[in-house]
């Protein structure tokens, strides 16, 4: 094959991963450009209709919700101004996703697509660190924390917030288990709906 239709074929197969593909499942509008995220679509649409069953136990509305997925790491970094280590970043009702197919590899596409999910239906003015913690055990990735301390119970609500917010390398993974360790005991005492709801 001579050398410039072999150049000729390699951009159009660039260009052809690059054209980004929405799809549309009920009031979840998924957009993404790397095609080997296709096969990954199944799951996500399960995984958002049982998220949104759950939430609507909780009296909770998911309502219509946009996931947009980058193509890759450093794609991701750009259009969320998060941290490439991070899978997800919701903003209101728009969740920004690595590619699907990566969070699939690490056996966390689930937990993520419910995790997302519960923060675009969680009450204004929650507490960053309730709604992380409330998030993780919505999801249920919580069920695989360490049973060791965190090391954290001692920092008030506002440094809790504050570990959260800025995400450090090593002590991200620690403050959000502490998030959920407070939330899981605030649900046991007050309930669900009692803290999402005021009753």
């Amino acid at each position: 094959m001579p050398r410039w239709i072999a150049a000729l074929a390699l951009a159009a197969s660039v260009i052809a991963q690059a054209a980004p593909v929405t799809v549309t499942h009920g009031t979840l509008t998924v957009t993404y450009a790397d095609g080997r995220d296709r096969a990954q679509l199944p799951l996500v649409f399960r995984t958002w209709d049982r998220a949104a069953a759950d939430l609507n136990a909780l009296g909770l509305t998911a309502g219509a919700v946009k996931i947009n997925v980058a193509s890759n790491a450093a794609d991701f970094a750009r259009m969320t101004g998060e941290p490439a280590s991070i899978a997800a970043s919701t903003r209101g009702q728009t969740i920004t996703m690595q590619r699907l197919s990566a969070l699939a590899a690490r056996g966390i596409l689930a937990f993520t697509i419910r995790h997302e999910g519960f923060h675009t239906a969680q009450p204004h003015g929650l507490p960053r660190w309730l709604a992380e913690g409330l998030a993780r055990l919505f999801s249920g990735e919580a069920a695989g924390d360490s049973a060791e301390p965190t090391g954290l119970s001692g920092l008030s609500e506002a440094q809790l917030d504050a570990r959260l917010l800025g995400r450090a390398p090593g002590e991200a993974g620690e403050a959000y288990r502490e998030a959920t360790r407070r939330a899981r005991t605030r649900v046991r005492t007050l309930g669900w709906r009692a803290i999402l709801h005021g009753r």
